[in-house]
């Protein structure tokens, strides 16, 4: 957890508040114990800082990424981690991961989707941020359905048990603290 949060306070620099005050919440809201939503979420924002994306957006991106990750899991009915590893993909271009879930972003779909949204600017003409930030535009759309569902299903068994796993994840945190 210590390197997480060091992790999260590099990554976010002056938005590292904002991060660390969201993982507060992630256990009830996603499923996802303060550790690995501090972790999951310094992962996902060193990748779009490194990208160009100043730390603000990057620390706004990553929550909402963490709780795209809870929501996935349980509406796909997956483990968090195969959720992340498949939300990897908005900052890396692999599509295999994100098929997978239903998500086919291709060149085509992207470049669809980007005059969609009124974008003139071809994918190849963009910067490694623009082309960021136009998978994280289309990979949150194309997951509408999943958005909220933790939220809406927590009290089912298999979200039950999800926070069962991940609380005890949190204790053992608390524990060794």
């Amino acid at each position: 957890v210590e390197e997480s949060l060091n992790k999260v306070d590099v990554a976010f620099g002056d938005s590292s508040a904002e991060v660390k005050t969201f993982a507060q919440t992630t256990l009830k809201s996603f499923g996802i114990a303060r550790g690995s939503a501090l972790e999951m979420a310094s992962t996902f924002g060193d990748m779009a800082t490194s990208m160009g994306i100043n730390q603000s957006a990057a620390a706004s991106m990553s929550t909402t990424l963490v709780g795209l990750a809870g929501d996935l899991a349980s509406f796909k009915n997956i483990r968090i981690d195969v959720a992340q590893t498949a939300l990897n993909s908005i900052f890396t271009g692999e599509t295999e991961s994100l098929k997978k879930l239903g998500i086919v972003m291709t060149q085509a779909n992207l470049s669809a989707f980007a005059l969609e949204q009124g974008i003139t600017k071809p994918i190849k003409a963009m910067s490694e941020g623009e082309k960021v930030m136009l998978r994280y535009n289309f990979v949150m759309a194309k997951t509408a359905n999943a958005h909220g569902d933790f939220e809406r299903t927590g009290g089912g068994a298999a979200n039950q048990m999800r926070i069962f796993q991940e609380g005890l994840k949190q204790l053992a945190e608390e524990f060794g603290n």
